[in-house]
This record gives C-alpha cells, sequence and structure tokens, in this order.
C-alpha cells in the first residue's frame, strides 16, 4: 500500500500558519515604520507605504478571531506585503515627491 501525502494548500493548518505570521509581520512592519519616522523620516510618506499592510493584518486579525481563514487572503496577503516590500523605497520617494 502507498502512502498518501497530504497536499500542502489544502491542510487548514497552514491557513492558519501563515495568517498569523501576517499578522505578526503586519504589527512588526508598523514598529519599523513609527521607528523610521521616530528617526527623521517623511511621516506621511511612511505611514501611506504601511497602510495596505497595516490593512492586511487588521484583516488577519479578525479572521484569526472569528475561526475563518482562507487561501485567497493567505496567498494575497503574501503577493501584497513581497510586492510592498520590493517597491517601498521607490513609493516611499514617489509619495513624498507628490504630497
Amino acid at each position: 500500500m502507498t502512502e498518501q501525502k497530504p497536499k500542502p494548500f489544502t491542510a487548514a493548518k497552514n491557513k492558519l500558519i501563515i495568517t498569523k505570521i501576517v499578522v505578526i509581520y503586519s504589527a512588526f512592519f508598523l514598529l519599523l515604520k513609527i521607528s523610521a519616522i521616530i528617526q527623521g523620516g517623511w511621516v506621511a510618506a511612511n505611514l501611506l507605504v504601511a497602510l495596505p499592510i497595516i490593512l492586511l493584518g487588521l484583516l488577519g486579525y479578525y479572521f484569526l478571531r472569528s475561526d475563518s481563514t482562507n487561501w485567497v487572503y493567505a496567498i494575497g496577503s503574501i503577493v501584497v506585503i513581497s510586492a510592498m516590500r520590493y517597491y517601498e523605497q521607490d513609493l516611499i520617494v514617489w509619495i513624498h515627491n507628490l504630497v
């Protein structure tokens, strides 16, 4: 008999772990942005760049409290956080020049 390995995208435990990581990362990212502002960074630009990640963290916190995690949130948040981190410096300069 052959044992079947569980597929990684079917386990509810993986969704829960990813959601927890996103919530913790969002809180950490907010602390980093507050630290950057205290050290003399641009206030409006840093807060606007942090806004999408903070919203993802709050949404993840809601999902954790209501025990309803889903893959759309998990994968979407990974994509958004990766894109925000990759373009963070360019976005900060662009927003500062805009404001």
